[in-house]
This record gives C-alpha cells, sequence and structure tokens, in this order.
C-alpha cells in the first residue's frame, strides 16, 4: 500500500511536466500553424486600432459573445453583442468603424479562437511604444492537472531579445526578464512570443 501511494506521488510531478511541455509545445505549433493568419489579424488590428481605438473580448465558448470596448481619451465604453447582430451593425456606423474591416476580424478570430485582442502600452528608453496583444482558448490545453486554459501572443514591432532558456528580456538592459499583464513570455521568433494563463486577459 505505502509503495502504491509512492508511486503515485512520483506520477504526478511526472505527468505536470509532460503537460506543461505538451502545452508549450501545442502552442508553438499551432501558432506556426496558423501564422499566417495571426499576422494578418494582427496588421488588421492595428490599421483599424489607428482609426478609432477598441478592442474585443469574446465571452463564450461558441464564440458568439463579445464585449466591444470603445476607447476614448477620457472614456471607455463597453457594449455586449453576439456576432453578425443588427445591433452591432449599428452601433460601429454609429462611432464610424469600417463595418466590413469589424466584422472581417471578428470571422477570423472566431477561425482561430481569439477570445481577447487589444493594444497595450510598455516604455522603454523612456519612449512609450505598444504590441498586438491577442489570447487565443482552445480545448487542446484543457484537460487533467493543466490549468492553463489561454496561450496568449505579443507582437512586436522590433526584434526583441530573449536568454538562452527563450524568455522574454528587457531590452533596455538585456538581462531582465520582462513580464506582460504579470506572464512570462517565451520566444516564437524574434518578434513574437507567447505564454500561458489560467486567465484569458
Amino acid at each position: 500500500m505505502r509503495f502504491g501511494f509512492c508511486h503515485m506521488i512520483l506520477l504526478i510531478p511526472a505527468f505536470w511536466l509532460g503537460s506543461c511541455s505538451y502545452s508549450k509545445k501545442f502552442t508553438h505549433t499551432y501558432y506556426q500553424e496558423n501564422d499566417t493568419l495571426f499576422q494578418s489579424i494582427k496588421r488588421r488590428y492595428k490599421n483599424l486600432y489607428q482609426e478609432h481605438p477598441f478592442s474585443v473580448a469574446i465571452k463564450d465558448k461558441s464564440f458568439r459573445r463579445i464585449a466591444f470596448e470603445i476607447l476614448t481619451d477620457s472614456i471607455k465604453y463597453v457594449y455586449n453583442f453576439e456576432i453578425g447582430e443588427q445591433r452591432l451593425t449599428d452601433t460601429l456606423f454609429k462611432y464610424k468603424f469600417d463595418v466590413s474591416g469589424i466584422n472581417s476580424l471578428l470571422s477570423d478570430m472566431q477561425r482561430l479562437h481569439c477570445t481577447w485582442i487589444t493594444n497595450l502600452d510598455y516604455y522603454e528608453n523612456g519612449q512609450a511604444k505598444y504590441l498586438v496583444f491577442v489570447s487565443i482558448r482552445h480545448k487542446k490545453l484543457k484537460a487533467f492537472l493543466r490549468s492553463e486554459k489561454y496561450f496568449t501572443l505579443a507582437f512586436f514591432d522590433r526584434p526583441r531579445n530573449y536568454d538562452i532558456k527563450g524568455r522574454l528580456l528587457d531590452n533596455q538592459d538585456g538581462k531582465t526578464l520582462q513580464r506582460i499583464n504579470g506572464g512570462l513570455f517565451f520566444r516564437i521568433n524574434d518578434r513574437v512570443c507567447y505564454s500561458l494563463s489560467a486567465n484569458f486577459r
């Protein structure tokens, strides 16, 4: 009985380590398989954001209900819709958004299981910079002993520094680990990195 208990204890860390490795491998592979579409989403979102700042959260597992956040200098307006409903179209027209562009972006977010897209600001050498931040929820990340339900992607405009373990570094000193929204990020390529999380934002 004691032997069986010890054996079970040993198995749990091994399984957990295997789960972490699987999650990281899945994230990297999923990005590589969809690189063209992810880059297209990032580019279109940046162009739409420059016209009217906004962010989008997809709130349900069927990827139908959204929270559309319209950002102004002093106020953030949050509207809840279902994708495709007339109220969404009317609101986009009201605020002079590119309706076709937004609908296309939402459709591709559904295809890739994206749950959130936004623009985050950070500072480097005293200068404000921005990155596109995308969260993805995928059923393959949810399994026994894996708390990660989401992976998040950070898209930088310029190449970034990473340590030998592939962890994102602060570009100012090239040594300090840089966290985004409290998360530790790992290299996909020199301008894109990812983190695993239990939360979508």
